[in-house]
């Protein structure tokens, strides 16, 4: 038996080029055989509202994702953008709220918490953007309002009205007591 060397490689006198496969390349060409094979690969994002008394409402909004952005990424973007890295005000971001029908004043408060995202074939679902802009809005644009949220500030009273009177009537409590001098911690 013969065993060749890698001299054969020597010999060639011009350069291989190699010519790299990225998904991207084939989101963005419409008209490439592959982009029907891999369907539709939306992004599900889920969150929930959980309340003190730790009763929880559930909710879901559904994103293109036109860039084919790998789904740890997004996760990586989206945890960076929330406060404490898994709450945010819905409203501010438009997305749907999940509170309660019934408010109480010592559970209830404007933040949801961010669950997980994940890849989905099921269609894109944003009912609060769609109210408001009526487009789908791809994953790339929520991280953005993500971001932009989190740069001007979450805004506790950027919610349903109802929440935004109860946490005014909790602050004007707290200072009503501050100023008492009464003991806050009791």
């Amino acid at each position: 038996m013969t065993l060749m060397t890698n001299s054969f490689r020597k010999r060639i006198p011009f350069p291989i080029k190699r010519k790299k496969f990225r998904l991207n390349s084939v989101a963005e060409n419409p008209n490439n055989p592959f982009r029907t094979r891999l369907g539709s690969c939306n992004v599900s994002f889920k969150y929930l509202y959980r309340d003190a008394s730790n009763y929880k409402l559930h909710g879901e909004a559904v994103f293109t994702n036109h860039t084919f952005m790998p789904i740890d990424e997004i996760e990586k973007q989206i945890r960076s953008y929330l406060k404490d890295g898994e709450f945010f005000i819905a409203r501010q971001v438009n997305i749907e709220e999940r509170f309660f029908d019934v408010l109480h004043e010592d559970d209830d408060h404007p933040w949801h918490e961010f669950n997980l995202v994940e890849m989905t074939t099921e269609p894109a679902f944003d009912p609060e953007n769609w109210n408001q802009h009526k487009h789908k809005r791809d994953i790339t644009e929520f991280v953005a309002e993500l971001e932009k949220a989190k740069r001007v500030g979450w805004d506790e009273l950027k919610v349903r009205a109802d929440v935004a009177g109860m946490q005014e009537k909790q602050k004007d409590k707290l200072k009503q007591t501050l100023e008492s001098g009464e003991d806050i911690l009791k």
